[in-house]
């Protein structure tokens, strides 16, 4: 695993050598949009619609609205000015926090912690006092452009920084709580407990997998096993982008990616337990990938 950020945990004086790795991925189908007719991609394009033409992108600029219509521009070197001074190569630990205080609408994103040098006495220093005291560390990270705060908490062998919203980004919701009602009996109470008790169980988040995807990817390999695939005309060529239109990475077709991967990994049975074969394989072998560079990460 490569990682996309390198710098230090600041912990008082202390300064720990540490890298951040993306924790999560985003497996949500993803549908492109189609000319119905040829079934070519089509594509985005950024059109003033003042002047009646496709615009590059060095003609573009960026405002924030003021009011409907009105904006105040501003430039790339203004933006940057913004973004503030803060240090993008540190986790600047700020407080120590009870995680049970933390509300979990807090949370964004979380990524990996792991050693960013052969010396990991420091990190296990900080991993070894936050689960003894059961703290978790409030910090502020600045990644990319914007400073953030965020969570460090210990996971395992290693840390997770989880990302966290802004109190004002939360919306306040007094006036949805419920009116006070007729008082709950101590018999309905006691079988609403029994209940949880029948219910309970340890967390295991593979037990409840994604069944649209599942669904999804289940009615994709239907439709290449009846032939009902289109073919973008357009797919590998090297032609001059036009103005306006979006370039980059060239992004692969879902229909047909799933398509070469039923060849080379065909199973028999129907579609959808070859997508769920599939899906718990991968689930199986990635903890021990996991594993395996974690133990290379910390020696």
């Amino acid at each position: 695993m490569r990682a996309f950020w390198s710098g230090e945990i600041a912990f008082g004086l202390v300064t720990i050598p540490a890298k951040l790795y993306t924790a999560t991925k985003d497996l949500t189908p993803q549908f492109h949009q189609l000319h119905r007719e040829c079934g070519t991609r089509v594509n985005l394009v950024r059109r003033c619609p003042k002047c009646n033409r496709d615009l590059r992108w060095d003609e573009i600029g960026k405002g924030y609205e003021v009011a409907k219509g009105e904006y105040a521009l501003f430039s790339k070197e203004e933006l940057a000015k913004l973004d503030g001074d803060d240090d993008k190569g540190t986790i600047e630990i700020v407080e120590f926090v009870d995680p049970l205080e933390v509300d979990l609408a807090y949370l964004e994103k979380s990524y990996w912690i792991g050693p960013g040098s052969k010396n990991v006495r420091g990190y296990q220093l900080l991993r070894s006092v936050l689960e003894e005291t059961k703290k978790v560390a409030l910090a502020k990270v600045k990644i990319r452009t914007r400073t953030r705060l965020a969570l460090v908490r210990p996971r395992g062998r290693l840390f997770a920084l989880d990302m966290m919203r802004y109190a004002e980004e939360l919306l306040p919701a007094d006036e949805l709580a419920p009116a006070e009602g007729k008082a709950v009996t101590d018999r309905e109470k006691q079988l609403a407990l029994h209940l949880i008790d029948e219910l309970s169980g340890p967390f295991d988040p593979a037990k409840h997998p994604d069944e649209y995807r599942s669904a999804v990817l289940a009615a994709v390999d239907e439709k290449v096993e009846a032939g009902e695939v289109s073919r973008d005309a357009t797919a590998g060529e090297e032609a001059a982008p036009t103005a306006g239109a979006t370039t980059g990475a060239q992004v692969i077709d879902l229909a047909e990616l799933l398509s070469r991967s039923i060849k080379v990994a065909a199973k028999p049975g129907p579609a959808k337990a070859k997508s769920d074969d599939k899906e718990k394989a991968a689930a199986e072998e990635k903890p021990e990938k996991a594993k395996g560079k974690r133990r290379g990460a910390t020696g």
